[in-house]
């Protein structure tokens, strides 16, 4: 990660394990391995939504 990037806050791919070496992985377990990744994706959608109502929620309040 470049400093302008920590600067900003930019987060890397790397600090996830992204990208993933998937060379001599079976296609079984590259399956599997999409099919936790698009769980894991609902899982941040749901996350992103609850803090996005949170956030206005508080929004609200203080603006009152």
């Amino acid at each position: 990660m470049s400093v302008e990037e920590e600067d900003l806050g930019i987060v890397s791919k790397r600090e996830f394990g992204l990208p993933r070496n998937l060379e001599g992985i079976s296609v079984e377990s590259l399956k599997e391995y999409r099919t936790a990744l698009e769980q894991e994706i609902k899982r941040v959608d749901a996350a992103l939504e609850h803090r996005k109502g949170a956030h206005a929620g508080a929004e609200a309040l203080f603006k009152s």
